[in-house]
């Protein structure tokens, strides 16, 4: 921390003495907030203006006030006591820049290969160096351009998607030298392959499925529909995406350097890690001193003989047709499955999906799963539970699907299959095997909580380590181990060193089928294994006033709470815009809510989300009992 001394000369007649600080471990608002009022309770201060951005501050003294060692020492003593770090400069050292730049240019002690605290500042040149000058202790300054020695990089990220933007992000904010590499297409899967581009077709079948269903007093109509258009409006759409969440945000950040190329690396690299991007003469090689693996996942493939012989489509192939099949069967029913599944029906394609599991979504309620079978079979859906896939094989312009259920065997028949049934990591030829990051026997990245590889210098976020494969998760999960990343990169040898952890306590999910299933925490069966006693409450949609209006009364709520406390464990829904209300239910079990805080809770009449008032009154029981709002 640098103190000097400064007349305000803005005021006139003002004799009030300032004094400019430079300060260590920040990394966000909340820190320079804390740093902030930790000044400000120093007696003799007027005010305090902290930058956690440049790692400075501004301290107005009261009229009166100079400076002396006391009120210097008190000033050092009240960061310190914030959890940061301070270190006050002699006139000498504060000088002149040059100082402060040859100060910077000191070499490195043998070995050394990091610094001790952050290089948080990223403004103009001088100013930056100014403050690695003021924090960096001797022998582990960074060098010129702000990067701790023996590396190009303080972090280089692997892949575009989620997580590695967001990681991106948090590093550019953190004041680290970034660089972010991708070997395929901007952006990853949710804008590209994923979410994006199947929830356009989602609702563009939602359109279609309205106008034929029709409404009390509004006759049903069959919509003409130009599959062509559908597709192109899509992929439209992706690109705008791309360009603006992606593209354009990544070139906001001049402290981040996209990199394009197949990325590997390396053994050998004696601090941080080795990286190659591209192949060829058009490869380079650079040196970071941490990695973020961010791959994602692509479609896997099942091993069903006969199945690379009838040209299967998988969730990106299919959403890219040309022209629509007669028929279709998916191999899967989870999530991409049956929202896929549904999708194509509703655009007058007879599917079939067939899922070797008992029910379709493994993991939901089984009730829950049961709801959304009856309400696509409503549709013309044929769904086969319990049912493997013994092979595939061509039978002139259509595929035969060999099944087994049981001791029977049949056939089934389709001019298309899609197969659904999971992913792979992105994880071959990468070269972690290289560089001591373990895998696990479905090749995802092994990672503790703070997203730490088996490597120190290697993290990972995302789908490419096998947690649950939502964006969101994946976008938390780079923030997390980037920051952790960093702190590990300049400890401040303070509290603010500890490594945050990425908390999957309450993880909500959402398939977008019609109606959409939705859940967040326990099912009754998981509460009870973990060694809970459970209440159950179910709500029928049909008791919900949004329902009755809308003339759509498919569906369920349960909520799971603990016997005695009332504490929430878990909402599961299916019902129309489930999704919507999963915030709440979220906020309720990370919070520790009770069903009383929930049914005691206004929530606006009318709405999809008041089910859940309605059951924590005790469900469908006590709901019978109610007046409409009541």
């Amino acid at each position: 921390m640098h103190l000097e001394p400064e007349r305000a000369s803005h005021r006139t007649g003002d004799s009030r003495m300032h004094l400019n600080l430079t300060i260590g471990g920040m990394t966000c608002l909340d820190c320079a907030r804390h740093v902030t009022a930790a000044l400000e309770r120093v007696e003799g201060v007027e005010a305090a203006h902290v930058d956690y951005r440049a790692g400075r501050g501004r301290v107005e003294l009261a009229p009166g006030m100079t400076p002396t060692p006391a009120l210097t020492g008190a000033l050092v003593a009240a960061v310190e006591r914030a959890g940061y770090r301070a270190k006050p400069l002699t006139p000498a050292e504060a000088d002149t820049e040059s100082v402060a730049m040859a100060a910077v240019k000191t070499p490195a002690a043998p070995g050394a290969g990091r610094s001790d605290t952050p290089s948080f500042a990223r403004e103009a040149p001088a100013r930056r160096l100014s403050v690695h000058a003021a924090v960096h202790p001797a022998g582990s300054a960074p060098d010129g351009d702000g990067t701790a020695p023996g590396a190009d990089f303080d972090v280089l990220i692997i892949g575009t998607g989620g997580a590695g933007v967001a990681a991106a992000i948090q590093a550019a904010g953190m004041g680290a030298k970034v660089a972010i590499a991708e070997g395929g297409t901007l952006g990853g899967t949710c804008v590209n392959v994923g979410c994006i581009p199947s929830k356009t077709l989602i609702e563009a079948a939602a359109h279609v499925h309205a106008a034929r269903r029709g409404f009390p007093g509004v006759a049903p109509c069959e919509p003409a529909v130009d599959w062509r258009e559908v597709v192109r409006q899509k992929d439209a759409l992706v690109g705008e995406l791309r360009e603006a969440k992606y593209a354009d945000v990544l070139a906001s950040y001049p402290e981040v350097a996209r990199l394009e190329g197949r990325v590997r690396l390396l053994a050998g690299a004696e601090a941080g890690v080795r990286v190659r991007v591209g192949d060829g003469t058009a490869a380079h090689e650079h040196v970071a001193h941490k990695v973020l693996v961010a791959t994602g996942t692509a479609p896997a493939r099942p091993s069903i003989p006969g199945l690379e012989d009838i040209d299967a489509l998988d969730s990106t192939s299919a959403m890219a047709l040309e022209t629509l099949p007669e028929s279709m069967i998916v191999l899967g029913g989870g999530p991409v499955g049956v929202e896929l599944g549904q999708t194509f029906a509703r655009f007058g394609v007879k599917v079939v999906i067939v899922q070797r599991g008992a029910h379709l979504l493994r993991g939901e309620d089984p009730e829950i799963a049961e709801v959304l079978r009856e309400a696509l079979e409503a549709e013309g859906i044929e769904v086969h539970t319990g049912t493997a896939v013994v092979r595939a094989e061509r039978d002139g312009g259509g595929v035969v699907v060999h099944v087994r259920q049981g001791s029977l065997a049949g056939q089934l028949r389709a001019e298309r299959v899609l197969v659904a049934t999971g992913r792979r990591p992105n994880t071959r030829d990468l070269g972690l095997e290289d560089v001591g990051v373990a895998l696990s026997p479905s090749g995802y990245v092994q990672v503790d909580a703070t997203m730490r590889t088996t490597n120190p210098d290697v993290y990972a976020a995302g789908d490419v380590t096998g947690g649950p494969g939502y964006v969101y998760v994946a976008a938390a999960g780079g923030r997390v181990a980037t920051e952790n990343a960093l702190k590990a990169l300049y400890a401040t040898g303070t509290a603010s060193d500890a490594p945050r952890e990425l908390d999957l306590s309450a993880v909500p999910s959402v398939t977008f089928t019609a109606p959409q299933v939705a859940s967040v925490g326990l099912t009754a069966a998981a509460a009870r294994v973990a060694g809970y006693h459970v209440d159950v409450a179910a709500l029928d949609m049909a008791d919900v006033p949004r329902a009755l209006v809308s003339y759509d009364r498919r569906g369920l709520v349960k909520l799971v709470t603990e016997s005695g406390s009332g504490r929430v464990l878990g909402v599961h829904a299916v019902a129309p815009n489930a999704g919507e209300f999963m915030g709440e239910a979220t906020l309720a079990i990370r919070f520790g809510l009770t069903a009383k805080d929930l049914s005691g809770t206004l929530h606006p009449y009318l709405t999809w989300v008041e089910s859940l008032k309605l059951v924590a009154q005790g469900g469908s029981a006590g709901v019978q009992k109610l007046s409409c709002c009541a």
